[in-house]
């Protein structure tokens, strides 16, 4: 599976590769748009596929590639009609044919039921040469939890720049690269704000 450059018209792409009995689905998006992950976590999510992994990054082009490995939850095959469904369904979030609310209401899947990580650790770091910040969360995992994470993010009005997603049995160990609405990083004000309300969902 290999990085091409996209067509003028085309806004996202979609591929993918089976590894074992889990997918590695490849997005290219021809330019960077203000909550990328929400959207597509939230699709992911809705559809039932688990995020076993994630990395984001921004080309050189500036086009923005995102990688999940992921795995359905009741083990169904990730082939090329189901593919052409998520990416239509993508389509409609980003062209806004539909909010994000109602679309997950239309799914079935707005109730976030899940028990809280008492243990939850979250953590951040601000680099001197670097008007971004480094959030880090350590917890549970559990379905949706990257989407909710970023939903969270994206009503606080977070830019998320970059994401390295990992999970190791029941443990993700979550590293996302932040900015602020104004584009800077967060100041301790804003990390406080952000702990409380991560705390509702972790």
């Amino acid at each position: 599976m290999q990085t091409t450059t996209m067509e003028k018209e085309e806004f996202l792409r979609l591929e993918f590769k089976r590894e074992g009995a889990n997918y590695r689905l490849q997005l290219l998006f021809a330019t960077d748009e203000r909550g990328i992950v929400y959207r597509v976590t939230s699709v992911l999510f809705a559809n039932n596929w688990n995020i076993l992994g994630a990395s984001i990054r921004s080309l050189e082009n500036g086009q923005i590639e995102d990688e999940f490995l992921i795995h359905h939850s009741s083990n169904a095959e990730l082939n090329e009609t189901e593919l052409q469904k998520l990416k239509t369904e993508m389509q409609q979030l980003f062209r806004e044919e539909i909010s994000i609310a109602s679309y997950m209401i239309k799914k079935g899947k707005m109730a976030n039921n899940n028990p809280k990580d008492p243990h939850a650790k979250i953590s951040f770091k601000n680099e001197d040469n670097q008007d971004l910040t480094k959030l880090r969360i350590q917890t549970k995992d559990r379905s949706g939890l990257l989407c909710n994470i970023a939903r969270m993010l994206y009503l606080e009005c977070m830019d998320i720049l970059s994401v390295q997603a990992n999970t190791k049995g029941s443990e993700v160990d979550d590293l996302f690269e932040i900015k602020s609405e104004s584009g800077h990083r967060l100041d301790e004000s804003m990390q406080v704000r952000l702990v409380r309300n991560l705390k509702n969902i972790l």
